[in-house]
């Protein structure tokens, strides 16, 4: 074996040893702030924001999302209404009358954003509320303790953090029966979006804005995708009964409107 080729293999083989005696417990040889418990300094909004949050994208996706549930629920209670009053009901009515028998969007949106987070947690080697220590390929991170409890990397606390916030919201303005108006529908949003600011002011890591904003984007998204499947379609709510348009007289027409909160809880 010629002599450069032994040294260039005795120094590799020195370095696999040191690899697996001295960096399996120590810190991460690289930047990575994310990863780590907290960060050394604490990142804070630097001057330039590449990633603004909430982004574009994120707000219309969420408007979009308040806008649907705030529809779903008023077609909802007014079928409820009618079922209630022994009218009968249009086959648009009925499928409203049971588009919250299994899902609504409150429950979906949680499922979509903690499944968001579980996947950054997994994709980046997050330590997340995990009673095991993680071994990682050159360095050790602890989990729980009793008297630290768990040890979670950054990221994770941010994002998570975030969605528990957002979903706390959600979850309130399910309890009351969803937004009904205009004005709840604008208030919900305005919620979220401040929870999305407030974090934003601790936060200058751009692939961690990144991933605040996709999280919401898409759980925004996918739960306005998996409610469509369960309400009518705008065809099915278009069609009309013409026998029953011709033979009934018409009403006076005269401004008529019904508190529909208030009618659902007589």
């Amino acid at each position: 074996m010629k002599k450069s080729t032994m040294l260039a293999f005795t120094a590799a083989a020195i370095m696999s040893v040191a690899s697996v005696t001295g960096y399996a417990a120590g810190a991460p040889t690289y930047d990575d702030n994310l990863i780590l418990k907290n960060p050394i300094m604490t990142p804070s909004v630097g001057s330039v924001v590449l990633v603004p949050v909430a982004s574009p994208q994120t707000v219309q996706a969420l408007h979009t999302y308040v806008d649907a549930w705030r529809n779903a629920e008023v077609n909802y209670t007014q079928a409820k209404v009618k079922h209630d009053n022994h009218e009968k009901l249009t086959k648009a009515e009925t499928k409203w009358l049971h588009s919250k028998d299994k899902h609504n969007y409150a429950d979906y949106f949680r499922t979509h954003s903690l499944g968001r987070v579980h996947g950054f947690e997994v994709a980046f080697n997050w330590n997340g509320e995990n009673r095991n220590k993680n071994e990682y390929e050159f360095f050790d991170m602890p989990k729980y303790n009793e008297k630290s409890g768990f040890v979670n990397s950054y990221g994770f606390n941010v994002l998570r953090g975030m969605v528990d916030q957002i979903n706390a919201v959600i979850q309130r303005q399910k309890e009351i029966g969803g937004p009904m108006t205009a004005e709840e529908a604008s208030a919900l949003e305005d919620a979220i979006l401040d929870i999305m600011a407030q974090d934003q002011e601790h936060v200058n890591n751009e692939d961690l804005r990144h991933m605040m904003n996709e999280t919401i984007w898409y759980a925004a998204k996918e739960t306005v995708k998996n409610k469509a499947s369960e309400e009518p379609t705008k065809e099915e709510e278009a069609k009309v009964d013409l026998r029953k348009a011709i033979n009934e007289p018409m009403e006076p027409s005269a401004p008529h409107t019904i508190d529909l909160r208030k009618a659902i809880q007589q």
